[in-house]
């Protein structure tokens, strides 16, 4: 396994930290980048993760996981010893729940940082350029993705993600144009938007 991250990363410090405590960290190749590296366009972390973030944890058999939690999930499952993310009983339960009060105040810690970036023209031209360039990115490997079988079958979280991050677009982002030249996307989106539990959660527009 090869765990790509950056040291100013503390949603990657998470799961650093996991693999410390459980063990595992011998069983996975580290490979630091820095945050000049992370954001080029030549990022070693493109050819794996589209959306270009860490941490992105590269398994064995070429899987790619991203988002902390879904590693820290990840690692506890191969965890032999005690559980970090246990969910048995109400003392499970319980941990989650502190565990969702947690990150809720480290996002705010994170966000407030941000916002004592003085607010340059220039810095917000350069973080839009790199967010649409983001986001394009990935939907271009979502258009693939979906043309090969993706997000298909029965309702799951995956496309309940899928289908709430794209419905987001045109009534809060209407100037990115997601669909053109992404017509399986496109169908798929407006496959599962016409269910009854889209339908009623539209969000509305700006």
């Amino acid at each position: 396994m090869r765990l790509l991250y950056t040291t100013g990363s503390p949603f990657a410090r998470l799961v650093r930290i996991a693999l410390l405590e459980t063990g595992l960290d011998a069983s996975v190749t580290q490979q630091e980048l820095t945050r000049a590296r992370l954001y080029s366009a030549e990022s070693d972390v493109l050819a794996l993760n589209p959306v270009g973030r860490v941490p992105t944890l590269e398994l064995d058999d070429g899987t790619i996981l991203t988002e902390s939690k879904l590693i820290l999930d990840y690692i506890d499952a191969l965890n032999p010893g005690p559980k970090l993310l246990p969910r048995d009983g109400s003392d499970g339960w319980r941990t989650l729940a502190e565990m969702g009060q947690a990150l809720g105040l480290l996002e705010g810690v994170v966000t407030w940082l941000r916002a004592l970036v003085p607010p340059e023209p220039q810095r917000a031209l350069e973080s839009i350029a790199r967010e649409s360039t983001r986001v394009n990115r990935a939907a271009d490997a979502l258009e693939s993705v979906v043309a090969q079988g993706a997000y298909a079958g029965r309702i799951n979280a995956a496309q309940i993600v899928l289908g709430t991050a794209l419905g987001l677009v045109e009534p809060r982002l209407p100037v990115w144009k997601w669909r053109e030249a992404r017509p399986r996307l496109s169908g798929w989106y407006d496959a599962i938007a016409a269910r009854p539990s889209f339908r009623t959660t539209e969000p509305p527009r700006l």
